[in-house]
């Protein structure tokens, strides 16, 4: 085990918002996943990704050494803590989460992009994210940096599309998804593993907010996947529950 191991793993990721790990499913992802594999962490809230590695979020310190992006920060912890939530999975069972993540973040993660911080519906919410910049710059950050997403989800593709279409993309995402999950009370059964980090991140940022959309409308309605992401939350996170930010 490396001198890496022994050292404080710090967390640098965006600042909470409404009751769940985080708005960002990446940083909820790498904070939920920490959890599940009992290592312990601290966070730093980072509001401006722009001095980060990548100029993204999240990414760790670990032993002087930063490193970005939430599947190479795992697969580093993996082999620094010698912990492994996914060691008892089959083949079969990694094929399938290799799937669910990227249909999660390759595409969907730009759904949440778009309900989020271009629909009206979700950016008079998420607008609460540039709290902390000074109240008479505020509204010109805000219109720059909502321009900016805009223009990521123009050259990504999906903004090309109608709002109706959009949905019905998402909408496909979770059905096949739900096709592929088991009946619980995690992913893959009765133990938690690295797939259940990304869905309940996706899954909080998209039905435990008050950011209301018909995404959201149709897996409130599934039982299962609202017990699912309530299960995960009280499990991983039970300072979270009962903090009432979702309507």
């Amino acid at each position: 085990m490396s001198t890496a191991a022994s050292a404080p793993i710090k967390v640098f990721q965006f600042p909470r918002l409404f009751a769940i790990p985080n708005l960002s499913p990446f940083c909820a992802k790498l904070e939920t996943w920490l959890r599940i594999a009992g290592l312990a962490y601290e966070v730093v809230d980072t509001g401006n990704p722009r001095n980060a590695p990548k100029g993204k979020l999240p990414f760790i310190e670990d032993g002087g050494v930063r490193i970005a992006d939430t599947s190479l920060i795992i697969e580093h912890l993996k082999k620094t803590r010698g912990t492994d939530p996914d060691a008892w999975l089959d083949p079969g069972q990694r094929a399938t989460a290799i799937l669910v993540q990227r249909t999660l973040e390759e595409h969907y993660a730009f759904v949440l992009l778009y309900t989020h911080f271009i629909r009206d519906q979700g950016w008079k919410h998420t607008a609460a994210t540039f709290d902390g910049v000074p109240s008479l710059i505020r509204p010109l950050v805000g219109r720059l940096v909502r321009g900016q997403m805009r223009k990521i989800l123009r050259y990504q593709g999906l903004s090309r599309h109608s709002d109706q279409e959009i949905i019905e993309f998402a909408l496909q995402d979770w059905m096949a998804i739900l096709k592929v999950m088991g009946a619980g009370p995690y992913f893959f059964g009765a133990r938690p593993a690295s797939v259940d980090a990304i869905v309940f991140a996706t899954l909080a940022s998209t039905i435990l907010t008050p950011i209301e959309s018909p995404i959201r409308d149709y897996l409130k309605s599934e039982p299962r996947c609202v017990q699912y992401v309530e299960l995960m939350r009280s499990q991983f996170f039970p300072e979270l529950v009962g903090q009432g930010a979702n309507a």
